[in-house]
């Protein structure tokens, strides 16, 4: 197994994978990602993005132990590795050099955080084609660029301040910024330095929530500081998941722009490898909805929305079942009495599987896109299968999928999904009596700022239609990942979460005049406000 180890700040931590990910499009092997969350990094890579490999957070002390596995390619040893192990980056000259290596140990960790400057800029766009934006970046930079007109026109700055200081002198930025007749974007990772320079006229800042703390409060950000991995550096540095997620942004945005060069900071250079690779940029292209003489009205959308009106159930309460944060759901208190889960769609996340397997249920896992479940729990089966309309490998259909579990004793059974839109498709060719037989139907529904597309506004209506004729809707909380978009003049987020209960399973007295979100809900992204809605 060959072994990427993404550590350090997130740039850092790119150039690393995006260099894996070179090699292994040129020689093939297994490959894994490690991506530690500690002090350089509080997000995980699945928060910033998707990507078709195993992922782990093992931090360096874990290689320390196990170095004698490894032939270990590093830009500089951390930890006192055996020299006898240890193969600089240095000395490796080009991709053969490489080659010779992957191919002659089994067991390979790679750690660099700088990209080797003899690889060509063609490698890099072959290779990041593998890595996919998460939706919730995506859309947010897709709206801000839109939003402000964020182009090539734009004069981007990077500002970076806690970690280099005064390396960049941001005072005479400030001063040629006010006196300049052209547009600026600027990102920082300084709080002071984005309140000054979203004060002038033609400078745009995106707004953050987050920015990077101190490790050890009392000393300066440059003071020499040992991470929890006994390591000395001369940063002082704390970087929570929403000051990551925030600088992702600010990374893309940044990419969009002309670039001005004010270092030769990491950061800088990952925007510029960004925007001449053209990397992410069908990510991130506008998304428009079809409009044309059949198009979706108002009033349309309104009566859809209906159908999705939360009830009020008398009998019943609800319970969050879950994380507090994304892949956590809130459903009818009956559910934890569940005994037969499927459960499609999970990557990393299994909180809400492992709560239902401790209460005895037994959980059919299936997604395709990972190799095996996070979870050992006795409880919890799992096929590295994902959702379809068809059988179609490495796909099952939901009838398939049913035909696993055993239904004769099944009491309250649950249906739970997130596979990132997928579902449409999916529910639209499901029988009404295999839906019917499922107490608890909740997942993540997408795509909704395509809702003025005839076909994709269709589609939503049979599901909903559909769903409507056996269950109500008795839960609705808008993940805050996707933002707020209006659609034909009404608030709509781009992602929903819904839970369904069976109809005749409970007492229904009329809608719910419970508030959007409820007591139960989180917001799915840290560190990002929660979705308010009026009541449908």
């Amino acid at each position: 197994m060959k072994v990427v180890f993404c550590d350090g700040g997130l740039s850092n931590r790119l150039n690393a994978l995006v260099f894996a990910l070179i090699l292994r499009q040129r020689y093939g092997h297994e490959w894994r990602i490690c991506w530690p969350i500690n002090n350089w990094c509080g997000a995980k890579l699945e928060t910033l993005f998707k990507i078709d490999l195993p992922i782990d957070n093992d931090s360096i002390e874990f290689f320390k132990q196990n170095e004698h596995k490894y032939k270990l390619l590093l830009h500089e040893n951390q930890c006192n590795f055996a020299e006898d192990l240890v193969v600089y980056q240095q000395q490796l000259k080009d991709y053969s050099d490489y080659e010779t290596i992957l191919n002659a140990h089994e067991n390979v960790l790679y750690f660099n955080n700088s990209i080797p400057a003899f690889v060509d800029i063609q490698d890099i766009r072959d290779a990041i084609q593998d890595l996919f934006l998460s939706d919730g970046i995506r859309r947010t930079v897709i709206e801000i660029c839109e939003q402000n007109c964020i182009d090539d026109s734009v004069l981007g700055l990077h500002i970076r301040k806690t970690d280099f200081g005064d390396t960049v002198d941001d005072q005479a930025l400030f001063e040629m910024v006010k006196t300049h007749s052209a547009k600026f974007f600027v990102c920082s990772d300084s709080q002071e330095v984005s309140d000054r320079f979203s004060e002038l006229n033609n400078c745009f800042i995106f707004p953050k929530t987050s920015y990077p703390e101190k490790l050890n409060s009392d000393n300066a950000w440059q003071a020499w500081t040992t991470d929890p991995e006994g390591r000395q550096f001369p940063f002082n540095i704390l970087r929570s998941e929403g000051s990551i997620v925030e600088a992702l942004v600010d990374l893309l945005i940044l990419s969009k722009t002309k670039l001005v060069k004010t270092s030769n900071s990491t950061f800088f250079t990952m925007a510029q490898i960004i925007k001449h690779t053209e990397a992410f940029s069908a990510q991130l292209s506008p998304i428009k909805a079809t409009m044309n003489n059949d198009s979706v009205t108002q009033g349309e959308i309104l009566n859809l929305l209906n159908l999705i009106r939360p009830w009020h159930m008398a009998d019943e309460t609800k319970i969050r079942i879950g994380a507090d944060a994304d892949g956590g759901y809130v459903l009818p208190s009956r559910a934890q009495h569940s005994n037969l889960v499927l459960s499609i769609g999970i990557g990393d996340e299994v909180s809400f599987d492992k709560a239902l397997a401790k209460c005895g249920a037994k959980i059919f896992q299936f997604d395709h896109t990972i190799s095996d479940t996070p979870s050992d729990h006795p409880n919890i089966k799992f096929f590295a299968k994902g959702w379809g309309v068809h059988d179609t490998p490495p796909l099952l259909s939901l009838q398939s999928m049913i035909n696993i579990a055993d239904w004769s004793q099944a009491v309250y059974p649950i249906l739970k999904f997130d596979t990132e839109g997928a579902e449409w498709d999916c529910l639209n060719e499901v029988n009404e009596e295999d839906l019917a037989r499922f107490e608890i139907i909740t997942g993540e529904f997408h795509g909704f700022q395509n809702l003025l597309n005839r076909d994709f506004f269709e589609k939503v209506k049979s599901v909903w239609s559909k769903l409507a004729k056996t269950h109500y809707v008795v839960h609705l909380h808008a993940n805050n990942a996707g933002g707020l978009i209006l659609i034909g003049g009404i608030p709509m987020p781009r992602l929903l979460e819904l839970t369904f209960l069976r109809k005749e399973s409970a007492t229904f007295t009329g809608h719910s005049r419970e508030p959007i979100p409820g007591p139960l809900d989180r917001p799915n992204l840290a560190g990002f406000s929660d979705l308010y809605l009026r009541a449908f």
